[in-house]
C-alpha cells in the first residue's frame, strides 16, 4: 500500500492535484480504496512493464479478489499512511530523498528474518559518503548485486545530481536474493528518477545468471505489454466504429462520490496506445493518466 501511494504522489503533476487525490482517496470506503489500489498498480504495471518481474511480487495478490477481512485492511493500512504523510514525502516536491521503503522492509521483518540472509539496511549518511567518493558519470554502468532496496543507488544518484549530472542516462544493474526486497528496489527505481535503463534481478549475486534472466524475464513483460496495448487499441477501435458508449467501472462511481463538493470532477480523456511502432513507457504513460 505504501509502494503504490508513493507511485501515485510521484506522478501528480503538481501539490494541488497531489492534494485533491489524497482528499478523495481518504473519502473512499473500504471497496472503493480497495479498486483504487488494484487500479493503481494496474497502471503502474503498464507504464513500467520492464519492472513488471520485480514488481509483481507487490501486485500480484490484486488480481484474485480478496474477501471483506483484506478490504478493510488494506483501507486501514492505505488510510494509516495517508495520514502520516505519504502523499506529502514522495509528492513533485519531495520524492528521491529518502529510502522509506527500506525502512518500512527492516520493520516489518523479524530480526531472527533478516539475520538469516544478511539483510541489514545501510545508513544514508553511509550511502552519500559512498555516493560522494564513487559517483558514476553520466553514461556509466552502476552494478549492485546484493542491492537490497536500492539504498546505495539513492546515494550515488544524489551525488550525481549535485555534480549536474542526470541519472538517467547511466545503466542501474540491481539484485537481491529476497523477492520482497527487489521487488522495492524495482519501485525505488522508479521513485527516485533513474530513468529507464534499468534492471532489476533477484538471484544470487555471486553468480552472473541473475543479470541474463533479469534480461530475459524483463524483455518478456514489455513484449507482453507491447501486445496488451495492440489488442487494446484494436478493442477501442471497434468501440468508437460502433459508437458504443464507454461503461462507467465500480471505481469510478466510488470515485465520483468522493469528489468534494468544492472541486467538481474534470474528465479525462481516456488512455491510447503509443504511437511508436516500439514500446514506449513513458509515452504509454503520458496519454493515459494515473489518478
Amino acid at each position: 500500500m505504501v509502494a503504490v501511494l508513493a507511485i501515485l504522489a510521484r506522478e501528480a503533476p503538481d501539490p494541488d492535484h497531489l492534494a485533491r487525490v489524497g482528499e478523495m482517496a481518504e473519502r473512499l470506503d473500504h471497496e472503493g480504496f480497495w479498486l483504487l489500489m488494484q487500479r493503481l498498480w494496474c497502471e503502474f504495471a503498464a507504464l513500467r512493464p520492464d519492472l513488471n518481474p520485480r514488481t509483481m511480487h507487490l501486485w500480484k495478490w490484486t488480481e484474485d479478489e480478496p474477501d471483506e477481512t483484506t478490504k478493510r485492511a488494506v483501507h486501514a493500512v492505505g488510510q494509516a499512511a495517508l495520514r502520516r504523510g505519504v502523499l506529502g514525502r514522495f509528492g513533485p516536491d519531495g520524492w528521491g530523498d529518502y529510502d522509506l521503503l527500506g525502512t518500512l522492509l527492516q520493520q516489518m521483518k523479524s530480526h531472527g528474518g533478516r539475520k538469516g540472509i544478511g539483510q541489514f539496511l545501510t545508513p544514508v549518511d553511509v550511502t552519500e559518503l559512498i555516493g560522494q567518493m564513487a559517483g558514476p558519470e553520466e553514461g556509466q554502468r552502476v552494478l549492485e548485486p546484493c542491492a537490497g532496496t536500492g539504498t546505495m543507488f539513492l546515494g550515488a544518484a544524489r551525488a550525481m545530481r549535485e555534480k549536474g549530472f542526470d541519472p538517467a542516462t547511466c545503466e542501474w544493474w540491481a539484485n537481491d536474493l529476497d523477492p520482497l526486497a527487489a521487488a522495492l528496489c524495482a519501485v525505488n527505481m522508479h521513485l527516485w528518477g533513474l530513468g529507464w535503463r534499468v534492471v532489476v534481478g533477484c538471484g544470487d549475486g555471486l553468480l552472473e545468471a541473475w543479470m541474463h534472466e533479469a534480461l530475459r524475464t524483463r524483455q518478456i513483460a514489455i513484449d507482453e505489454m507491447r501486445r496488451a496495448w495492440q489488442l487494446a487499441q484494436q478493442i477501442r477501435a471497434v468501440r468508437d466504429l460502433l459508437e458504443l458508449p464507454t461503461p462507467e467501472s465500480a471505481l469510478d462511481r466510488h470515485m465520483r462520490k468522493a469528489v468534494p463538493k468544492s472541486a467538481p470532477r474534470q474528465p479525462s480523456p481516456p488512455p491510447s496506445p503509443p504511437a511508436s511502432s516500439t514500446f514506449d513507457a513513458e509515452a504509454a504513460y503520458r496519454q493515459g493518466r494515473l489518478f
